[in-house]
């Protein structure tokens, strides 16, 4: 009876080391959880702006709408994404438009066109049809190559959401205005 009493008193032991062992562990994971959230003071890896350094360009959307405009080529100065279709290659000026070559001898794009699109970074295409995202909206053009001119076919309003800055800040307007770019303190 002695021996069973000890095996049990045995038992016992191991048990509550076994459980004060894991709560040695918990408490440890805890503390390591918390102080890899926090970080160590003076780590600058987590030091976030506390200001926009850009402001944002604001236009009204009766303004917004009515400036799309195919214009003569011009100087290419901040290009963004490049399409290439058929015959014509688009490069995209950020946030102002599209420029537009005829691309049928690719060592040698001619400058047909720009496409004025205030607020646009990106395009679809498909025919002769072109996909524009113009700040908060999905713009529908018909490009029409022969005489060279563009007709707006549809407008989607308020597909996209605004611009944000290039820090992540976001600015409120009020519900007729657009944000169409960021500019730098």
């Amino acid at each position: 009876m002695t021996s069973y009493i000890k095996t049990i008193k045995d038992e016992f032991y191991k048990t509550v080391q076994y459980k004060e062992s894991r709560y040695k562990f918990i408490l440890a994971s805890i503390s390591l959880f918390l102080v890899s959230c926090f970080g160590w003071y003076g780590n600058q890896d987590d030091v976030f702006p506390q200001s926009n350094n850009f402001v944002p360009v604001i236009m009204d959307r009766t303004d917004f709408e009515t400036s799309v405009a195919l214009l003569p080529p011009k100087n290419i100065v901040n290009s963004g994404k490049i399409y290439i279709q058929q015959d014509y290659l688009f490069i995209n000026e950020v946030n102002e438009g599209f420029h537009v070559f005829n691309y049928s001898n690719p060592s040698n794009p001619i400058p047909i066109a720009y496409i004025k699109t205030v607020g646009a970074t990106d395009i679809a295409l498909r025919n002769n049809t072109l996909y524009i995202n113009q700040a908060v909206d999905l713009l529908t053009l018909k490009y029409n190559d022969e005489n060279n001119t563009i007709e707006v076919t549809n407008r989607n309003r308020n597909v996209f959401p605004q611009k944000i800055s290039p820090e992540g800040f976001s600015s409120s307007v009020a519900n007729n205005e657009i944000i169409v770019n960021w500019v730098e303190n």
